[in-house]
Protein backbone atom coordinates (compact mmCIF):
# COMPACT_ATOMS: atom_id res chain seq x y z
CA UNK A 1 0.00 0.00 0.00
CA UNK A 2 1.00 3.67 -0.88
CA UNK A 3 2.10 5.95 2.10
CA UNK A 4 -0.56 8.16 2.81
CA UNK A 5 0.07 11.50 4.35
CA UNK A 6 -1.87 14.17 6.36
CA UNK A 7 -1.13 17.58 8.43
CA UNK A 8 -2.41 17.93 12.02
CA UNK A 9 -3.31 21.08 12.97
CA UNK A 10 -2.70 22.44 16.77
CA UNK A 11 -5.76 23.95 18.77
CA UNK A 12 -5.36 26.60 21.69
CA UNK A 13 -8.32 27.63 24.18
CA UNK A 14 -10.17 30.97 23.72
CA UNK A 15 -11.63 29.73 27.33
CA UNK A 16 -12.01 26.86 29.33
CA UNK A 17 -14.35 26.86 32.35
CA UNK A 18 -14.09 23.21 34.33
CA UNK A 19 -17.12 21.66 36.04
CA UNK A 20 -17.17 19.33 38.99
CA UNK A 21 -16.03 16.20 38.69
CA UNK A 22 -17.49 13.03 38.31
CA UNK A 23 -17.42 9.80 39.94
CA UNK A 24 -15.32 8.08 36.88
CA UNK A 25 -12.46 11.07 37.95
CA UNK A 26 -13.16 12.76 34.31
CA UNK A 27 -14.47 16.28 34.34
CA UNK A 28 -16.69 18.17 32.61
CA UNK A 29 -15.98 21.76 30.49
CA UNK A 30 -16.85 24.15 28.58
CA UNK A 31 -14.39 25.05 26.09
CA UNK A 32 -13.96 27.65 23.02
CA UNK A 33 -11.31 25.72 21.18
CA UNK A 34 -9.85 27.50 17.86
CA UNK A 35 -7.32 25.41 15.39
CA UNK A 36 -4.06 27.28 14.66
CA UNK A 37 -1.30 27.00 11.71
CA UNK A 38 1.15 24.60 13.22
CA UNK A 39 0.89 21.26 12.43
CA UNK A 40 2.30 18.06 12.59
CA UNK A 41 3.13 16.10 9.32
CA UNK A 42 1.87 12.51 9.30
CA UNK A 43 2.89 10.14 6.82
CA UNK A 44 1.41 5.73 7.78
CA UNK A 45 0.98 3.04 6.02
CA UNK A 46 -1.01 0.14 6.52
CA UNK A 47 1.11 -2.97 7.49
CA UNK A 48 0.84 -6.77 7.81
CA UNK A 49 0.57 -7.23 11.92
CA UNK A 50 2.17 -4.84 14.70
CA UNK A 51 3.11 -1.10 14.74
CA UNK A 52 6.36 1.17 14.07
CA UNK A 53 6.44 4.54 14.69
CA UNK A 54 9.09 6.73 14.94
CA UNK A 55 9.03 10.44 15.72
CA UNK A 56 11.30 13.05 14.93
CA UNK A 57 11.62 16.85 15.27
CA UNK A 58 10.51 19.09 11.88
CA UNK A 59 11.38 22.51 11.19
CA UNK A 60 9.20 24.08 14.64
CA UNK A 61 11.19 22.22 17.12
CA UNK A 62 14.64 21.05 15.45
CA UNK A 63 17.23 22.23 17.49
CA UNK A 64 14.75 22.84 20.52
CA UNK A 65 16.13 20.11 22.55
CA UNK A 66 13.29 18.14 21.71
CA UNK A 67 14.69 14.82 20.64
CA UNK A 68 14.86 13.19 24.02
CA UNK A 69 11.47 14.06 24.28
CA UNK A 70 10.21 12.34 21.24
CA UNK A 71 12.07 9.46 22.26
CA UNK A 72 9.59 9.24 25.13
CA UNK A 73 6.41 9.30 23.13
CA UNK A 74 7.93 6.45 20.06
CA UNK A 75 5.79 3.88 21.50
CA UNK A 76 2.76 2.12 21.29
CA UNK A 77 1.15 4.29 23.96
CA UNK A 78 0.89 7.53 21.62
CA UNK A 79 -2.15 8.57 20.67
CA UNK A 80 -2.39 7.74 17.12
CA UNK A 81 -1.20 4.47 17.37
CA UNK A 82 -3.74 4.05 20.28
CA UNK A 83 -6.40 5.61 17.63
CA UNK A 84 -5.37 2.73 15.02
CA UNK A 85 -5.95 -0.05 17.01
CA UNK A 86 -9.05 1.25 17.73
CA UNK A 87 -10.40 1.37 14.25
CA UNK A 88 -8.98 -2.05 13.23
CA UNK A 89 -10.69 -3.63 16.66
CA UNK A 90 -14.11 -1.85 16.32
CA UNK A 91 -14.08 -3.90 12.80
CA UNK A 92 -12.68 -6.74 13.73
CA UNK A 93 -9.73 -7.14 11.66
CA UNK A 94 -6.82 -8.34 13.77
CA UNK A 95 -4.15 -8.91 11.11
CA UNK A 96 -3.22 -5.52 10.51
CA UNK A 97 -1.09 -2.61 12.11
CA UNK A 98 0.25 0.23 10.43
CA UNK A 99 4.17 1.83 9.88
CA UNK A 100 3.91 5.52 11.63
CA UNK A 101 6.05 8.52 11.22
CA UNK A 102 5.71 11.60 12.48
CA UNK A 103 7.32 14.83 12.16
CA UNK A 104 6.60 16.79 14.74
CA UNK A 105 6.15 20.27 15.12
CA UNK A 106 3.28 20.81 17.76
CA UNK A 107 5.28 21.49 21.49
CA UNK A 108 3.95 18.73 23.99
CA UNK A 109 2.75 18.94 27.64
CA UNK A 110 1.66 22.18 26.07
CA UNK A 111 -1.98 21.97 26.19
CA UNK A 112 -1.76 22.36 22.16
CA UNK A 113 -3.63 19.28 21.51
CA UNK A 114 -1.16 18.19 19.02
CA UNK A 115 -0.95 13.98 20.00
CA UNK A 116 -4.92 14.33 19.94
CA UNK A 117 -5.04 16.01 16.72
CA UNK A 118 -2.59 13.04 15.30
CA UNK A 119 -4.61 10.55 16.72
CA UNK A 120 -8.12 11.97 15.04
CA UNK A 121 -6.39 12.49 12.03
CA UNK A 122 -5.80 8.56 11.59
CA UNK A 123 -9.05 8.18 12.26
CA UNK A 124 -10.38 10.63 9.49
CA UNK A 125 -7.57 8.66 7.11
CA UNK A 126 -8.26 4.92 8.25
CA UNK A 127 -11.85 5.41 7.41
CA UNK A 128 -11.63 6.77 4.02
CA UNK A 129 -9.02 3.73 3.61
CA UNK A 130 -12.28 1.39 4.47
CA UNK A 131 -14.43 3.51 2.19
CA UNK A 132 -16.00 5.31 5.10
CA UNK A 133 -16.94 2.41 7.06
CA UNK A 134 -17.77 4.11 9.85
CA UNK A 135 -20.47 6.27 10.19
CA UNK A 136 -19.02 9.74 11.62
CA UNK A 137 -20.97 9.27 15.45
CA UNK A 138 -19.16 5.86 15.40
CA UNK A 139 -16.05 7.64 14.51
CA UNK A 140 -16.63 10.51 17.44
CA UNK A 141 -17.04 7.91 19.66
CA UNK A 142 -13.54 6.13 18.90
CA UNK A 143 -12.30 9.53 19.08
CA UNK A 144 -13.55 9.79 22.41
CA UNK A 145 -11.99 6.50 24.14
CA UNK A 146 -9.07 7.46 22.39
CA UNK A 147 -9.06 10.84 23.92
CA UNK A 148 -11.01 13.79 25.47
CA UNK A 149 -9.69 16.24 23.07
CA UNK A 150 -9.89 14.18 19.90
CA UNK A 151 -13.37 14.26 18.93
CA UNK A 152 -12.92 18.02 18.32
CA UNK A 153 -10.30 17.42 15.92
CA UNK A 154 -12.27 15.15 13.31
CA UNK A 155 -14.15 18.33 12.20
CA UNK A 156 -12.39 21.18 10.90
CA UNK A 157 -14.18 24.24 11.79
CA UNK A 158 -13.70 26.10 15.32
CA UNK A 159 -16.26 24.27 17.89
CA UNK A 160 -17.87 24.94 21.35
CA UNK A 161 -16.96 21.28 23.52
CA UNK A 162 -18.70 20.45 26.22
CA UNK A 163 -19.54 17.24 28.52
CA UNK A 164 -16.15 15.16 28.37
CA UNK A 165 -14.84 16.36 25.47
CA UNK A 166 -18.05 14.37 23.14
CA UNK A 167 -20.31 17.45 22.59
CA UNK A 168 -18.86 19.41 19.49
CA UNK A 169 -20.86 22.41 18.15
CA UNK A 170 -18.93 23.60 15.01
CA UNK A 171 -18.74 27.02 14.37
CA UNK A 172 -19.45 28.49 10.86
CA UNK A 173 -16.48 29.84 9.01
CA UNK A 174 -15.99 33.02 9.11
CA UNK A 175 -17.77 33.79 12.26
CA UNK A 176 -15.14 33.84 14.38
CA UNK A 177 -12.39 37.15 14.08
CA UNK A 178 -8.90 35.66 12.68
CA UNK A 179 -6.18 36.31 15.30
CA UNK A 180 -2.31 36.35 14.42
CA UNK A 181 -1.10 34.28 17.24
CA UNK A 182 1.83 34.45 19.22
CA UNK A 183 2.80 31.04 20.90
CA UNK A 184 5.42 30.94 23.84
CA UNK A 185 6.59 28.08 25.11
CA UNK A 186 8.05 27.65 28.38
CA UNK A 187 11.36 25.84 29.39
CA UNK A 188 8.95 23.11 30.97
CA UNK A 189 5.88 21.13 29.94
CA UNK A 190 2.41 20.32 32.30
CA UNK A 191 1.00 17.05 32.55
CA UNK A 192 -2.78 17.39 32.08
CA UNK A 193 -3.81 15.28 34.88
CA UNK A 194 -1.36 16.67 37.04
CA UNK A 195 -3.32 19.93 36.41
CA UNK A 196 -6.67 19.10 37.08
CA UNK A 197 -5.36 17.27 40.57
CA UNK A 198 -3.89 20.50 41.52
CA UNK A 199 -7.29 22.11 40.40
CA UNK A 200 -9.03 19.59 42.57
CA UNK A 201 -6.58 20.30 45.84
CA UNK A 202 -6.93 24.28 45.18
CA UNK A 203 -10.96 24.25 45.26
CA UNK A 204 -10.86 22.08 47.79
CA UNK A 205 -8.40 23.43 49.84
CA UNK A 206 -10.36 27.21 49.20
CA UNK A 207 -13.67 25.76 49.63
CA UNK A 208 -14.79 26.82 45.85
CA UNK A 209 -17.25 25.36 44.19
CA UNK A 210 -16.90 24.04 40.58
CA UNK A 211 -18.09 26.21 37.74
CA UNK A 212 -21.79 25.24 37.10
CA UNK A 213 -21.29 24.54 33.21
CA UNK A 214 -23.59 26.47 31.13
CA UNK A 215 -24.12 25.21 27.57
CA UNK A 216 -23.36 28.98 26.24
CA UNK A 217 -23.24 30.26 22.63
CA UNK A 218 -19.84 31.51 21.80
CA UNK A 219 -21.17 35.41 21.58
CA UNK A 220 -21.90 34.66 25.68
CA UNK A 221 -18.63 33.44 26.70
CA UNK A 222 -16.26 34.43 29.29
CA UNK A 223 -12.87 34.33 27.51
CA UNK A 224 -11.00 32.86 30.89
CA UNK A 225 -9.04 29.72 31.43
CA UNK A 226 -10.02 28.40 34.70
CA UNK A 227 -6.35 26.28 35.22
CA UNK A 228 -4.58 29.93 34.73
CA UNK A 229 -6.20 30.32 38.80
CA UNK A 230 -3.68 27.10 40.09
CA UNK A 231 -0.82 27.56 36.81
CA UNK A 232 -0.11 30.46 37.76
CA UNK A 233 0.62 30.18 41.48
CA UNK A 234 2.88 27.02 40.81
CA UNK A 235 4.30 28.43 37.58
CA UNK A 236 4.15 32.75 37.87
CA UNK A 237 6.29 32.73 34.89
CA UNK A 238 3.13 32.25 32.90
CA UNK A 239 1.40 34.81 34.23
CA UNK A 240 4.54 37.26 33.31
CA UNK A 241 4.20 35.88 29.65
CA UNK A 242 0.77 36.44 30.28
CA UNK A 243 0.63 40.40 31.04
CA UNK A 244 3.42 40.89 28.95
CA UNK A 245 1.06 40.00 25.74
CA UNK A 246 -1.42 42.02 26.93
CA UNK A 247 0.58 45.08 27.98
CA UNK A 248 1.97 44.94 24.19
CA UNK A 249 -1.29 44.96 21.83
CA UNK A 250 -2.56 40.87 22.21
CA UNK A 251 -6.52 41.44 22.72
CA UNK A 252 -6.26 38.63 24.55
CA UNK A 253 -3.96 36.06 26.10
CA UNK A 254 -4.65 32.99 27.94
CA UNK A 255 -2.95 29.80 28.92
CA UNK A 256 -3.80 27.03 26.42
CA UNK A 257 -5.35 24.19 27.99
CA UNK A 258 -3.54 23.38 30.93
CA UNK A 259 -0.27 24.93 29.76
CA UNK A 260 2.40 25.27 29.22
CA UNK A 261 1.95 27.45 26.10
CA UNK A 262 0.68 30.55 26.54
CA UNK A 263 -1.05 32.64 23.47
CA UNK A 264 -1.84 36.15 22.56
CA UNK A 265 -4.14 37.01 20.10
CA UNK A 266 -3.06 40.24 17.80
CA UNK A 267 -5.13 41.65 15.11
CA UNK A 268 -2.12 42.60 12.78
CA UNK A 269 0.42 41.01 11.91
CA UNK A 270 2.68 44.10 12.62
CA UNK A 271 1.54 44.29 16.29
CA UNK A 272 2.60 40.59 16.50
CA UNK A 273 6.12 41.02 14.54
CA UNK A 274 6.89 44.11 16.82
CA UNK A 275 5.90 41.57 20.67
CA UNK A 276 8.07 38.12 18.68
CA UNK A 277 11.37 41.02 18.45
CA UNK A 278 11.09 42.35 21.61
CA UNK A 279 10.67 38.89 23.12
CA UNK A 280 15.03 39.21 24.46
CA UNK A 281 14.00 42.65 26.44
CA UNK A 282 11.53 40.52 28.84
CA UNK A 283 12.92 39.39 32.04
CA UNK A 284 11.22 35.71 31.68
CA UNK A 285 12.67 35.53 28.18
CA UNK A 286 15.84 32.73 29.88
CA UNK A 287 13.01 31.16 30.49
CA UNK A 288 11.41 30.34 27.09
CA UNK A 289 11.87 27.33 24.67
CA UNK A 290 10.26 28.47 21.89
CA UNK A 291 8.03 31.27 20.36
CA UNK A 292 6.16 31.33 17.19
CA UNK A 293 3.61 33.14 15.17
CA UNK A 294 1.04 31.91 13.26
CA UNK A 295 -2.64 32.26 12.82
CA UNK A 296 -6.31 31.22 13.13
CA UNK A 297 -7.32 28.81 10.80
Amino acid sequence: MENITYYAPAKINFSLRIGRKEPAGLHKIHSLIRRIGITDKITFKIAEYGYKIKVFPGPVLKNKGAEADLQFISNENNIAVRAAKSFFNKLNIDNKGIDLLIEKNIPFNAGLGGGSSDGAGLLLKLNEVYNNILEKAELRKLALETGSDVPFFLSESDALVSGFGENIEEIENGALSRYYIVLIIPDFGISTKEAYADYDDFLLTNNINYYNIQYLGFKDLELKNDFESVIFKKYPVLEEIKESLISNGAELSLLSGSGSAVFGAFKTLNGANLYIDNLKSFNFYRRVRLSYLTETL
